[in-house]
């Protein structure tokens, strides 16, 4: 290593000679294996990490600490470290960096993420020292590897206020390193700089255990870790507790000339970088007429509501209004395909809780939906406002979950477009789906019409069915079969409420509609029966059967 931002063969055999003077006596010398441990000093005042999100977090970092900036290999670990020693530079401190490569190189990439240390590195302000080419090997077949500190030691002067160590890997990771890594800690605990170290994991949502002991040997240990969607979140892991709120995660994003910088872009933010609202505070978004008015007038005796009837109009209240602590779409049926619109919406641009209600029957599909796009809870069928008071309250004080990082994307594979089918078409499609876990739940409902003049039927059917949620209809000389995809009995029951309605007005009072409802998985057997012609007729179904199997003669 060289000093003095020159890398120079100089005497020094590699950085393997390390204090031995600052390391416990062998065994054989050691006598009683306890120790008095030296005064810590007084509480330390803060310093800057450099990264302006960061310090907004946590406070900054305390001075003479050792962090380490640990996550999968790329370039913000690096970015990281030269934004803080380019904060001490700019503070008129002297700063040292111990990186691996060339110096030149080092300082054009320092400059390209908006670090510029040149003129530092010049003025003797920034000295750089590099490894040797063969130290890791070197260090490996050390008798004694935690030997290995006594050149930096050396080189790294008392009035340094600040060391960044670039590959801090090479101290720390590795079972022959472990004595190596106690002792870097140790020296670098005992120097009154700030230092802030990398550490390369192949995963940056835990340590792995055997990095562990790292978080109460050290200041701090960050974890960074890239999302899909391009942007960093940092979540600072440490023994002492910090501040409410300082150790939630703070996503950034990796900008050429800035470094690690806020997001720019709103949808892509975490929970804990946006402002919580005030839980008294409730944005209803009502996306129906029928029972809107009791829906409001119910909000507004429990919350500080304000009341919109179109998505674009929550998005304007939102982004001109931080302040709303949960949103409540109260939505139909019929338009719950716009309340998952809105929810796709609406998630990025706040941290509130998003709640759908709907006084009808929703599918299973319906509700997955909704909450794949960002609602935090959904209620359907009979809302009780009582019920609903206490999801709502639970749901803000919880706080909005994050905006997704990708969206859902449905595999074509699995789910097929549904609409009229051959017979032997929907049974095959059927016994498909009933191995798939997440298609397994449907309803087959047997419907026949009695007493009525001929209908065309399968026009009825074709329009009552949603052929792009996957179900399927298919009429035979005695009676037609539905498969709705997603349907448990509630809102298998009110599809046959819709047909119902349909029927009374072609044919009035006098029509019959027979009918069953078998949910699968529950009613597996009596679908394979229905399926083989082993089934009763529908004629001769009579009071319900159990679990609540069929509906008999309805008028």
């Amino acid at each position: 290593m060289g000093s003095n931002g020159q890398f120079e063969d100089q005497t020094q055999e590699t950085m393997e000679n390390v204090a031995k003077s600052q390391m416990p006596a062998p065994e054989e010398e050691a006598g009683l294996e306890l120790r008095i441990l030296p005064d810590a000093g007084s509480a330390r005042s803060e310093v800057s990490s450099g990264i302006e999100e960061l310090d907004r977090r946590i406070g900054g970092l305390d001075r003479g600490g050792v962090y380490l900036f640990a996550g999968a290999p790329g370039p913000a670990k690096l970015v990281a470290i030269l934004q803080f020693l380019r904060a001490g530079v700019e503070a008129g401190e002297r700063v040292l960096l111990l990186a691996g490569g060339d110096p030149n190189g080092i300082l054009e990439v320092a400059r390209a993420w908006g670090s510029p240390l040149e003129d530092a590195w010049r003025e003797g302000r920034l000295e750089i020292l590099g490894f040797r080419d063969d130290f890791e090997m070197r260090v490996l077949r050390s008798p004694e590897p935690e030997e290995a500190l006594e050149e930096l030691d050396g080189l790294a002067s008392r009035d340094l206020t600040r060391i960044a160590v670039e590959a801090g890997s090479l101290f720390i990771q590795g079972g022959a390193r472990t004595l190596l890594g106690r002792a870097f800690i140790e020296w670098a605990r005992r120097h009154p700089s700030t230092v802030f170290a990398t550490l390369s994991v192949d995963s940056a949502d835990t340590l792995p255990s055997s990095a562990e002991w790292l978080v109460p040997a050290t200041s701090g240990v960050f974890l960074v870790d890239r999302r899909p969607e391009g942007l960093y979140q940092v979540r600072l892991n440490r023994a002492l507790p910090g501040a409410a709120g300082s150790d939630d995660p703070v996503t950034l994003q990796l900008t050429p000339g800035q470094g690690l910088v806020a997001p720019d872009r709103l949808p892509a933010r975490r929970h804990s970088d946006r402002p919580a609202g005030d839980t008294s505070r409730l944005l209803l978004l009502c996306l129906g007429e029928s029972g809107s008015s009791e829906m409001e007038a119910w909000a507004r005796h429990a919350f500080t509501v304000e009341v919109v009837a179109e998505p674009l109009e929550g998005v304007a209240k939102l982004q001109a209004d931080s302040g709303f602590g949960s949103v409540l779409i109260h939505a139909p049926r019929r338009r719950v395909r716009q309340a998952v619109q809105a929810c796709r919406a609406i998630r990025p641009l706040t941290a509130a809780a998003i709640v759908v209600a709907s006084d009808d029957a929703i599918r299973s599909t319906d509700r997955i939906q909704l909450l794949e796009a960002g609602a935090d809870d959904c209620m359907s069928g009979g809302v009780d406002f009582r019920e609903l008071d206490a999801r709502i309250r639970q749901a803000a004080s919880a706080g909005g979950k994050p905006a997704a990082a990708l969206g859902v994307m449905a595999d074509p594979s699995r789910v097929s477009m549904g609409g009229l089918v051959a017979r032997s078409v929907l049974v095959k499609e059927a016994n498909r789906r009933a191995t798939d876990p997440s298609l397994s739940v449907f309803s087959m409902v047997r419907l026949k019409l009695v007493g009525v003049p001929p209908l065309d039927t399968e026009k009825v059917l074709v329009d009552a069915i949603r052929d792009e949620e996957g179900d399927l209809a298919v009429c035979g000389s005695d009676e037609c079969l539905v498969l709705l995809q997603g349907a448990r009995r509630g809102p298998a029951q009110a599809f046959l409420d819709r047909m119902r309605k349909v029927l009374k007005t072609h044919a009035g009072d006098q029509a019959r509609l027979l009918s069953e409802i078998l949910v699968h998985p529950a009613e597996k057997t009596r679908i394979e029966a229905l399926f083989s012609g082993s089934g009763r007729p529908l004629e001769e179904a009579g009071a319900p059967a159990a679990p609540g199997g069929s509906g008999g003669p309805e008028a």
